[in-house]
């Protein structure tokens, strides 16, 4: 019977996906929303569209949170996280370049244009630059640490073959 009184409404799912929408749930928040839509059967317009952008309709078809669990098999599950690190820093490593190529073609034009969003307001102008900036930098930093993290991994990757 407990089980039954937790379970949200339509209305409650309803309003959660409006926060969703208007970027006002956290991401601990999301997730929970994002569980939750793959444990009910409501259907409408906005609770599917939510769902869409969550690609929660992935993970139900693919079972995602089955299969996480399962545990893996042979070099891979050893290998795991270094491949994994390794897989994301090339991945960032590559948006940055991407950026940077389109950021000194920006700087070099004298026509920059920033549009920042924060909490679903958007940010135009001098504002939207200095938040712009400060997302930089943040970035930036995350790239710095990845990059410790790589050199650490190589280099235990390194002592793993030299033993």
């Amino acid at each position: 019977m407990k089980a039954q009184e937790d379970k949200l409404t339509l209305q409650e799912t309803e309003e959660l996906c409006r926060l969703y929408m208007d970027c006002k749930l956290s991401v601990f928040e999301e997730t929970e929303l994002g569980y939750f839509l793959t444990q009910v059967d409501y259907h409408t317009p906005l609770i599917d569209e939510v769902r869409r952008l969550m690609a929660v309709d992935a993970y139900i078809s693919d079972k995602v949170f089955t299969k996480a669990d399962s545990p893996g098999k042979g070099l891979f599950k050893k290998w795991r996280f270094p491949l994994s690190a390794a897989a994301s820093i090339a991945v960032i490593f590559s948006i940055c370049l991407i950026f940077l190529q389109n950021y000194s073609t920006l700087e070099n034009s004298d026509q920059s244009y920033y549009v920042a969003y924060v909490e679903g307001k958007r940010l135009s102008g001098e504002s939207a630059r200095l938040q712009v900036e400060a997302e930089k930098k943040s970035v930036d930093d995350f790239i710095k640490e990845m990059s410790a993290l790589e050199a650490h991994e190589q280099q235990m990757i390194d002592n793993f073959f030299n033993l």
